[in-house]
């Protein structure tokens, strides 16, 4: 293929996903830094107004519910640090108690772990203009645009292998010959990576788009294929990753759902924390409580543990999920990095990827000043094409296409 044919295909793709990309790079420099901004933002949310003895789980849940009886608490975490207010992953109660309304403006509740007094509310992922729904909103446009599952999530998918290729294309278009040997090839590929001091307004915006591409590509290249992970996973990702590796069925999706109404838990969630430790792997045996869910429909507990410093220092990122019978209290299944294969181990690296959280804050440095990047060769890849295409018509070139 004739390298003007690859330069086509590279200005096509970039004038296609041009707007889409510009808004998914400036959103995730900001997600970058999701959690510490959200508490900034809020921490009317994050900070109870006094602090004091956290109260056990299983007396924390019952409390919630008792003051709110249209909803249950999904999840719970284990890992909150002193001082902090528990988010509560929340959902309404089904069947609902006689009387009581079965539906839910909120999926988020902030409370004070040493009262259970509820401090807010929001909901996750909801198209409101305030600052607790900021971030949440903000992430469910990076990863779907807002747009309805699936089609969402199959547009960002397309987006991020049209990145992964329109950057692969265009690293490649910067490449000089080999004819006279490595070190002229060297020596004429430098220049791809520097900005010329001094040069006209034209050849700055060209040079900040070529070496900027360069630059970033190693992270454009993670960031794109973790991208086709949460958004294409069972339509492309994962069955990828099966050439190579086997993966373990997740226990969420595997374990069969149970018809009609079932009974309470026979155990709390604490009992659950403690049956669900005896089957951590012998290498996760240090891990600490992350979350806790009970799952009605599948008549389990999901209990989560995690290595100290995942997702906070560099290279943490091991974690088991252990699902444990809410009726007899026998394993029912687990995933997690140590009792997976290496094809399991692999997804768990996507997400750490993706966020910069493999590196610590400097990973997530890394990510959002790659997303300011990506924005700008966005813009001077338009500004490129445009005085191109400006050059082009006014030498007469209709009969080359115009663009």
């Amino acid at each position: 293929m004739a390298r003007k044919a690859w330069v086509q295909v590279h200005r096509y793709l970039g004038l296609t996903m041009l707007l889409l990309l510009l808004v998914n790079a400036v959103t995730g420099s900001v997600l970058a830094f999701q959690h510490e901004l959200d508490r900034w933002l809020n921490p009317q949310l994050f900070t109870p107004p006094r602090q004091g003895v956290a109260l056990p789980p299983d007396a924390l849940i019952a409390g919630v519910e008792a003051a709110n009886p249209r909803l249950r608490v999904a999840l719970l975490p284990l890992d909150t640090r002193p001082g902090d207010a528990v988010e509560l992953t929340v959902a309404a109660r089904s069947p609902p108690a006689e009387g009581v309304s079965a539906s839910l403006a909120f999926n988020r509740l902030f409370v004070d772990p040493a009262t259970g007094a509820v401090l807010g509310q929001r909901q996750w992922g909801a198209w409101r203009m305030d600052l607790p729904h900021l971030m949440g909103w903000m992430n469910q446009l990076h990863r779907t645009f807002l747009l309805p599952a699936p089609w969402g999530m199959w547009l960002v998918g397309g987006l991020a292998l049209a990145w992964l290729l329109a950057s692969l294309i265009g690293a490649w278009l910067t490449l000089p010959g080999w004819a006279q040997g490595r070190r002229a090839f060297w020596q004429k590929w430098k220049p791809a990576w520097q900005i010329k001091r001094g040069a006209s307004r034209q050849r700055l915006t060209f040079d900040l788009h070529r070496a900027g591409g360069l630059w970033t590509l190693a992270a454009a290249i993670v960031l794109a294929g973790s991208g086709v992970y949460f958004n294409l996973g069972n339509e492309i990702f994962r069955p990828a990753v099966r050439l190579f590796s086997p993966i373990t069925p997740h226990p969420v999706q595997s374990l069969p759902r149970h018809a009609g109404t079932r009974p309470p838990p026979a155990y709390g969630i604490q009992a659950a924390i403690a049956r669900a430790r005896e089957h951590l792997p012998p290498a996760a045996l240090g891990f600490l409580p992350w979350y806790a869910s009970h799952l009605p429909d599948k008549g389990v507990y999901r209990i989560a543990f995690k290595e100290d410093g995942m997702r906070e220092r560099a290279l943490r990122l091991r974690y088991e999920q252990i699902f444990i019978d809410d009726q007899t209290g026998l394993l029912r299944g687990m995933t997690g990095y140590d009792s997976g294969t290496a094809g399991d181990r692999f997804l768990i690296w996507q997400y750490p990827l993706h966020t910069g959280r493999i590196l610590g804050w400097p990973g997530q440095v890394l990510v959002a000043v790659t997303g300011l990047v990506v924005a700008l060769l966005c813009v001077t890849g338009f500004l490129v094409w445009r005085v191109r295409r400006k050059a082009r018509r006014g030498a007469g070139g209709r009969g080359q296409g115009g663009i």
